[in-house]
């Protein structure tokens, strides 16, 4: 399969102040994470979702977390189509192709829903807490995450390399920003999807170009009856005030 990097849109992270980090709100220490997570190949194909002609890619990041929690829980809720993915993109972009904040995508997801799919709750998760990124990843199925992208990545990603700090990634300039969902990880590699594809990124990739990263509690995970250690009454309260 030919991969064509796509475009960018996830404008600079916003973190509400009435929300803690998400392990904060584990009813007991969260269980040590497993050696290895694949959530990445349990569907046959990821879409691009409209980010080859638009800076959808917050919400195609979204749509493809969808595509992963019904494959995970075998339930069947809806999963939008391409043309769905860029109609709710312009509704909450006002009309205009401008990017998008991963935190009101996440605010208009728990409070309104989006196709259709409301998703219980949210909270950040540090970026460079490695365990705590394995425990969402784990937990809850994946982890909604933005990163600065180098402009060598776009390179890495249509050769089918692994994004990784080459030589002379220090020069590299910064193309945009970029919306991602995490899917699985082992020793070496985190797994997300972006432009159509699973892309395997390098842990010291992700702790240099990573800005934000978010636990979501699925709609799919609670109709499957699991909600995994998270006091989500105290959750949804702070979320009321966001």
């Amino acid at each position: 399969m030919t991969r064509v990097a796509g475009m960018y849109g996830k404008l600079g992270p916003q973190f509400p102040v009435a929300l803690k980090d998400f392990t904060d709100y584990a009813l007991a220490p969260l269980p040590a994470p497993p050696t290895a997570v694949d959530w990445a190949t349990n569907v046959a194909s990821w879409p691009m979702d409209g980010n080859d002609q638009y800076g959808d890619c917050t919400m195609a990041a979204a749509a493809h977390l969808l595509q992963s929690w019904n494959a995970q829980t075998k339930q069947t809720d809806s999963v939008p189509t391409e043309k769905e993915v860029v109609a709710e993109y312009l509704q909450l972009s006002g009309g205009k192709d401008t990017g998008l904040v991963e935190a009101q995508v996440l605010k208009a997801w728990q409070r309104g829903g989006l196709w259709g799919n409301r998703v219980v709750a949210y909270a950040p998760v540090n970026v460079h807490d490695l365990t705590a990124i394995k425990q969402t990843i784990s937990l809850f199925g994946g982890v909604y995450a933005g990163i600065q992208v180098p402009s060598n990545a776009q390179q890495q990603f249509q050769n089918g390399k692994p994004w990784t700090l080459d030589p002379g990634w220090q020069q590299q300039p910064i193309e945009g920003g970029h919306a991602i969902p995490l899917l699985g990880y082992d020793a070496d590699w985190l797994y997300a999807i972006t432009w159509g594809a699973v892309q395997q990124v390098a842990w010291d990739w992700w702790s240099t170009y990573s800005d934000e990263a978010w636990a979501v509690m699925s709609q799919e995970y609670k109709e499957a009856g699991t909600v995994n250690g998270i006091d989500v009454a105290t959750l949804t309260a702070d979320l009321k005030r966001v």
